[in-house]
Order: structure tokens, then sequence, then C-alpha cells
């Protein structure tokens, strides 16, 4: 993934981008999930983080043979 760590305002958006290796990779597909959708969401197959609410979570980006990475995502307040 691009990132590791990433700082939002409530409201505020971030894309992530995850490069999946090696380059003639059958399967490029990375699927993004939130582990709290009340503090920000992902959505799925873009990477784009909205923060909700103020707090803390984690994005993982999951490939389509099962490797996880992750982004560490903190909402502040505005």
């Amino acid at each position: 993934m691009d990132k590791t760590t990433i700082s939002l305002v409530v409201g505020g958006t971030e894309t992530l981008t995850a490069t999946v290796l090696p380059e003639d990779a059958d399967d490029k597909t990375v699927t993004f999930t939130s582990s709290d959708p009340t503090i920000a969401t992902v959505t799925p197959k873009q990477g784009s983080v909205v923060g909700k609410a103020a707090g803390t979570t984690k994005i993982t980006g999951t490939t389509a043979n099962g490797l996880t990475v992750t982004c560490d995502v903190t909402v502040t307040a505005e």
C-alpha cells in the first residue's frame, strides 16, 4: 500500500493505492475494508477513505490470493 498511516478530519478523504507484484500476476485485485466503518469508510475496489467520526481505525487491503497490507487511520474533529 502506498501509505501506512493517514490522518483525516471528519468528512476528509484520502485514496489508498496497493501495488500487486509480480507485474505479471494473474489477478491483481485488491479489496479494501475498514475495521471500524463508524470512524472511516473505504470503497472496496477504489480505496477511497472517508473520515466519519473522530477516532482510529485500520484499513486492510487484501489481494486475491489472501495477502494483506494495512494502513492506520486517525480521524479528528474539524
